[in-house]
Order: C-alpha cells, then structure tokens, then sequence
C-alpha cells in the first residue's frame, strides 16, 4: 500500500511538469501555425497580384490600340508592379520555409496538413520567381516558305 502511495506521489510530482511543457509546446505551435498561415496567405494574395499585373501587361501591350493613350507608360506600370511581387515572392518564400521547418521541428503538422501546405505554396512562390515578362515586341518568326517542292516523276 506504501508502495501504491509513493509511486502516485512520484507521478503527481512529475505530470504538472509534464502538462506545463505540453502547453509550452502547443503555444509555441499555435504562434507557428498563425504565422504559417500568415505566410501562405501572403504568397497566395502576392502571386494573385503578380499574375493580374502580368495579365494587364499582356492586355495593354498586344490587344490594345497602339494609339490609345498612355497605354505605355499603363503597360510600364503593371511591369513594374509584378517585378515588385516578384522580389518580394523570394523573402516570402525564404520566411515560408523557415516557419516549416520550425513547424516540422516543433511536431506542430501531420504529414498530411505538412503535404497539404507545402506543395501549392511552394509551387505558386516558384511559378512567379521564374516566370518572365514577355518582351514589348512580338516574337517574329523567322522561318521562310519551306524549301521546294520534290518534282513527281
């Protein structure tokens, strides 16, 4: 019976510790989850951003009138707008992979919920980091008519 008292005793001595570490921990990932979700909330709205700047680019540049007005200075606006989103999109991305991988040291996400965040986030910060403006002038073909035709015998 000296023995059962004892070792309850022993255990109680020990969980509060126990318990106050756990909600250390569960804290510590709450702050990391809001920040991750900060994170990706940011990519995601800056990769919107970049892709409206890029489409309003392409609008302005190839299907519009070339003598409406400030049309150019309009196109040079939004390109510069996306380059913008574009520099910013690898801090982003730097601050993203950081956040996972304390999540992933803190034991804060699945695999699953890890998988689920990673994937669309890094691919939407990669899209934009390498994509490219097209250039002002339209590619011009330089291929010429074919050669000539075999003569039939």
């Amino acid at each position: 019976m000296k023995a059962i008292v004892l070792l309850c005793m022993v255990v109680l001595a020990i969980s509060p510790p126990i318990v106050a570490n756990a909600a250390k921990d569960d804290a510590k990932c709450k702050q990391i989850l809001n920040d991750l979700d900060k994170a990706v909330g940011t990519i995601d709205d800056d990769a919107t951003s970049y892709w409206a700047s890029r489409a309003n680019y392409v609008d302005l540049i190839f299907y519009q009138p070339p003598n409406t007005p400030d049309n150019k200075q309009k196109a040079e606006q939004e390109k510069s707008n996306g380059k913008v989103k574009q520099d910013k999109m690898k801090d982003n991305k730097k601050s993203f992979d950081n956040l996972i991988t304390a999540a992933q040291a803190g034991d804060c996400l699945s695999p699953t919920e890890l998988s689920a965040t990673v994937e669309p986030t890094t691919k939407h910060a990669k899209r934009v980091n390498f994509d490219q403006f097209p250039p002002e002038l339209p590619i011009e073909s330089s291929v010429d008519r074919g050669p000539p035709e075999m003569p039939n015998k």
